[in-house]
């Protein structure tokens, strides 16, 4: 290939610049000159596009998506926070956070609960003493 048409090419493809399909987080970092952890702390609020699954553990963020933010940074909310809430929540999954908060006595019935064997000092003192005999 010669010069003139290497120079040629390269002209062409600044002259008509293709836009990605999907902006990575480092991309995103650069064009919105905000933090990763304010970026991931925005989405969760609903103030910030949430990025799409591209597979495994990569994710990127749309063109359309970024522009809308650009576009309005201040009054940005995500489609999910502008739909109506629903009416009845559902169920709440107990954590160990919540666990923890118990009183003493309840923590021993939630372990029993979920297959821990917890001892008694009565049961180990019938044990000790079956033992002696």
């Amino acid at each position: 290939m010669s010069d003139e048409q290497g120079i040629a090419k390269r002209s062409a493809h600044a002259a008509f610049p293709v836009a990605p399909a999907f902006y990575r987080i480092a991309d995103v970092i650069r064009i919105t000159a905000l933090s990763r952890a304010t970026i991931y702390r925005r989405i969760s609020e609903g103030r910030f596009p949430r990025p799409v699954n591209l597979g495994g553990r990569a994710c990127g963020w749309t063109p359309t998506a970024l522009n809308e933010w650009i576009g309005n940074p201040q009054g940005y909310r995500s489609q999910e926070e502008q739909q109506e809430p629903a009416a009845t929540s559902p169920a709440r999954r107990r954590r160990n956070t919540d666990r923890l908060n118990l009183s003493r006595i309840r923590r021993r019935k939630f372990r029993t609960q979920v297959g821990h064997e917890a001892k008694t000092g009565a049961q180990e003192t019938e044990k000790g003493l079956a033992s002696d005999r």
